[in-house]
């Protein structure tokens, strides 16, 4: 190992631009494009036993800085510059190493850390909302009067949509505001109007366990989630720092390609997906036989009636958290269907609906599920819930069971819920990867899709790693809107982020009439513009599924999106907003100027 002076890394070769990272003896950073810095660096720490130790206090002092190479079978080559720290515990020292990559084969620059070869454990642990390793750091600010950066980052449920934000970046910015719920960054300069430069900051790995979080001197940090207890032996983790200079859409198409061939990630089966592909029919919130029937029957036959009365070619009907068992805390205690919803059972059911394909909905586990006294599942009391810990066949049992009543999409639901208010997901940083991997790999091994839904972006970039997952919701819940409390139709920033992770964008359900008496959003639900709601369903590039009552059905408009055999005809790509007004939210600190859409599809 050898100490330099001065370290200068040039990435994006291959006619991609240029970025660079220049690193100065004492170990700090500057990230720049075209000579200008982008990105200054702040410190490098660790919190363990109960304790910060820090590059800034020289607690965590810089050893050496020493300069490889490697190789990655998915991005190629590239040089790493290690930066080597000194952690001394009880007179026991530890190697930290930040480890700061350029990509021969891509643009942008990849920050690793390896934590070294000793367990470190907190008994007072951090919140949910700061890291407790940090590397990389970088201030947000306004490098000089001609700074004219502005941001948007994808924050909370719903693939980042229910708290994404915008604005400039300079010392007043409040950029990430939870920690548990952020997701990328997207930066850019306001002066281009977003069809020129670009940085893509986003964690590189450990989804579920790490985030990017923001100090009380306006500091971006990366690094494992705070509340978690324990980080084991030689854990590393990553961020990567994407350049483009083509602009907002296209660039963040660049880092998901990018993503996607890191994590090998497929579209086979988003592209085969039949819910994806065809019309269907909803039942969710928003829908009108969300938990309400037609009048005077139940609802096994309510949902024949939608089959055999509603003159649409539906290839699959979806049911929602109506028709299951619930127990403590109104989390999922047994996920088959009540008699009181489904008198014959759903295999009956299935058969007098002429056997057509189910998707069906799941949500949270409760405490008292009756699955823990066969399955392995990590309880928590305090907040009333339940988890498989996936090292058993509970998700085989469970979709295979589904499968043989016509299930062929498993939509999970209040993924956000599980994964905050859980205790153990909060403090084991294996559990939260370890219960969505399970999940996945069950579901491919039946041969089966994933829907997620109120996702926060750390599922959306687990996904990467879980081709069954082929599509994620990217609005609020259409009842919402229907209550004219949100523009629940406008999802064209985060369409960009499920897209880019492969994922196609999913609107939610809707209706085709205005009008709808005796739905159960009393007293003055209304659809403002029905044929705005087809329209947007359609060029989301995800699942169309009408959820009108059977005699409210406007068959004419619906029948716009498809074929006479329900195939919806779809552009190439999802409709996203167009460059210049996510440039201008970000201009007016957060404010929109207007939804403007494009796409594009190849005749």
């Amino acid at each position: 190992m050898y100490l330099l002076p001065l370290l200068l890394l040039v990435a994006g070769c291959w006619g991609w631009g240029n970025i660079e990272v220049l690193i100065d003896q004492n170990g700090g950073y500057n990230v720049t494009i075209g000579n200008r810095v982008w990105l200054r660096s702040s410190r490098t720490a660790i919190y363990v036993d109960n304790k910060w130790y820090s590059s800034d206090d020289n607690s965590l002092p810089l050893t050496g800085i020493s300069l490889t190479s490697g190789f990655d079978p998915n991005l190629g080559d590239y040089r790493d510059f290690q930066l080597s720290y000194d952690l001394v515990r009880s007179g026991i020292h530890t190697q930290i190493i930040g480890h700061i990559r350029d990509w021969y084969s891509g643009s942008g620059i990849s920050f690793h850390l390896d934590t070294g070869n000793l367990t470190m454990t907190n008994t007072v642990p951090l919140d949910i909302d700061h890291v407790r390793t940090v590397f990389p750091s970088f201030y947000i600010e306004q490098i000089d009067k001609n700074d004219q950066r502005g941001y948007f980052t994808f924050e909370g449920e719903m693939s980042g949509d229910d708290n994404k934000h915008a604005g400039w970046w300079n010392l007043s910015s409040k950029v990430i505001r939870s920690g548990m719920q952020s997701g990328p960054i997207v930066l850019f300069n306001l002066s281009q109007q977003g069809d020129g430069e670009i940085l893509v900051i986003s964690p590189f790995s450990r989804f579920m366990a790490t985030s990017l979080s923001q100090t009380s001197n306006n500091t971006l940090e990366y690094g494992v989630m705070g509340s978690m207890l324990s980080i084991p032996a030689n854990y590393n983790h990553s961020m990567f720092v994407f350049y483009s200079s083509n602009g907002i859409n296209e660039g963040i198409r660049e880092w998901g390609q990018l993503m996607q061939r890191e994590y090998t990630r497929t579209n086979q089966h988003r592209l085969s997906d039949l819910t994806i592909n065809y019309l269907g029919y909803y039942t969710d919130n928003g829908g009108y036989y969300y938990y309400n029937t037609e009048k005077g029957i139940n609802y096994e036959e309510t949902m024949v009636n939608v089959r055999h009365q509603i003159p649409l070619p539906f290839h699959y009907i979806q049911l929602d958290s109506w028709w299951y068992y619930k127990g403590i805390g109104d989390g999922v205690s047994q996920w088959t269907a009540r008699p009181d919803i489904f008198p014959d059972g759903l295999q009956t059911v299935h058969r007098r609906l002429e056997n057509i394909p189910l998707a069906a909905h799941n949500r949270y586990w409760a405490f008292d599920t009756v699955y823990k006294q066969n399955y392995s599942f990590v309880l928590d009391e305090s907040n009333n819930k339940a988890l498989p810990i996936g090292n058993d066949s509970f998700w085989i049992d469970l979709l295979s069971q589904g499968h043989d009543w016509g299930l062929i999409l498993y939509e999970q639901d209040w993924l956000d819920r599980q994964t905050i208010d859980f205790l153990p997901t909060r403090t084991d940083i294996h559990l939260g990867h370890q219960w969505l991997m399970s999940m996945g790999e069950a579901a491919d091994k039946i041969g089966m899709n994933i829907q997620y839904c109120m996702s926060l972006p750390r599922h959306i970039l687990t996904a990467l790693q879980i081709p069954r997952v082929t599509h994620a919701r990217t609005s609020t819940d259409y009842a919402v809107h229907l209550q004219g409390k949100a523009q629940q139709w406008a999802i064209g920033i985060s369409s960009m982020f499920a897209d880019a992770m492969g994922l196609a964008p999913f609107k939610d359900v809707f209706w085709s009439t205005s009008l709808q008496p005796g739905s159960p959003y009393k007293p003055d639900a209304k659809e403002v513009l029905p044929e705005r709601e087809i329209l947007i369903a359609t060029l989301s590039t995800g699942p169309v599924g009408s959820g009108d009552a059977i005699n409210y059905t406007n068959v004419q408009s619906i029948m716009k999106c498809c074929r006479a055999d329900g195939l919806i005809l779809k552009p190439d790509l999802p409709l996203t907003t167009i460059n210049r007004l996510a440039s201008d939210w970000a201009f007016y600190n957060g404010v929109s100027q207007g939804e403007l859409y494009s796409t594009r599809t190849t005749m």
